[in-house]
């Protein structure tokens, strides 16, 4: 288990203390050496302010994780969510407040999906990238990262706006991927990692959030095998298997599973991550998706005060994921 990693999200100044604990305490005691810094809007662009949410992170925080990572022997990845996952429900969020044009579908009901949905911003937008790419290089040099998180999972919204219709969804979000590669890969050197759901069609037997629901997954043969894929999957399956790990494998591809709360799924999604590896399989992210500032002190085993149903959950999966990767 090469990468033994732990994926969080900063959405605030006050959660940096809490990334510098995990950096400097928590992750080391617990083994694991690669940290996925979940950034997006949150951190003070200086090139496009606009995009930036309030009280956000700024250069001198970021400078001062990346130390911590280096001192600790820990790889620090920013990651920026790009194409969807720019709202929550109908609330954009800075950088399609900022611009409402290039959002993929405004007139789009959010309270269609049973959960929720996500506004995507337009993939042949060429303005887009303009914006996106400054924001990925502040962050990648803020960092000094040699790796950069490219988000895209749960891309819902997809060939609504003029300019996308009658484009195959598959085609469409296969372009995402290679103009964020270009960047990314080409110009920049650096790894790009992203998430692997929209490239897993319905046959693996996934449920919709896992895996395309909207005929996405033939990108897998049109984008650059060199993208790391993180392989998420929450659920314990019907058949007690994950069979995408070694399908991202058999495609060429580098896979890095990843759970979250249900203790029995970790469980198993590690063993078969073990079961099922050759030598692109990197090892195992565990995912959070709590507030840093509640998960940090909860994982030194402190009294935290949460109305988070899932912290405890999410705790004991990150350690038992972390005990499983040290045998």
């Amino acid at each position: 288990m090469e990468r033994r990693g732990i994926h969080v999200g900063c959405r605030s100044r006050e959660g940096v203390a809490a990334v510098e604990r995990l950096l400097g305490e928590i992750a080391p005691r617990l083994g694991f050496n690669w940290i996925v810094l979940g950034v997006t809007g949150h951190f003070a662009y200086q090139s496009h302010p606009e995009a930036a949410e309030p009280d956000s992170m700024d250069a001198a925080d970021a400078r001062r994780l990346a130390k911590l990572a280096r001192d600790n022997s820990i790889t620090l990845v920013p990651e920026y969510n790009c194409l969807g996952h720019q709202s929550f429900k109908d609330k954009p969020h800075a950088l399609l407040r900022a611009r409402p044009e290039f959002n993929e579908a405004p007139d789009m009901d959010m309270e269609a999906f049973e959960f929720h949905n996500f506004y995507s911003w337009c993939p042949n937008r060429p303005e887009v990238y303009e914006i996106v790419f400054d924001l990925i290089d502040e962050l990648t040099d803020a960092f000094g990262a040699e790796q950069f998180h490219v988000g895209m999972d749960e891309v819902f919204v997809l060939g609504e706006c003029p300019r996308c219709k009658g484009t195959p969804n598959s085609e469409l979000f296969a372009k995402a991927v290679n103009d964020l590669h270009e960047h990314v890969v080409r110009k920049r050197g650096l790894e790009m990692m992203m998430w692997g759901d929209r490239l897993l069609p319905p046959s693996t037997g996934y449920s919709m959030w896992e895996r395309s629901n909207n005929d996405t997954e033939g990108a897998i043969d049109m984008i650059a095998r060199d993208i790391v894929l993180c392989d998420w999957h929450y659920e314990v399956m019907d058949q007690d298997d994950y069979p995408s790990i070694a399908y991202f494998q058999e495609r060429g591809f580098r896979v890095w599973p990843a759970g979250w709360n249900e203790l029995d799924a970790v469980r198993r999604l590690i063993e078969v991550a073990r079961r099922d590896a050759s030598e692109k399989m990197l090892g195992y992210l565990a995912t959070t998706w709590v507030p840093v500032g509640d998960l940090v002190p909860a994982l030194a085993g402190e009294q935290v005060q949460t109305d988070s149903a899932e912290l405890p959950k999410v705790v004991d999966c990150v350690k038992s994921g972390a005990d499983l990767l040290q045998k």
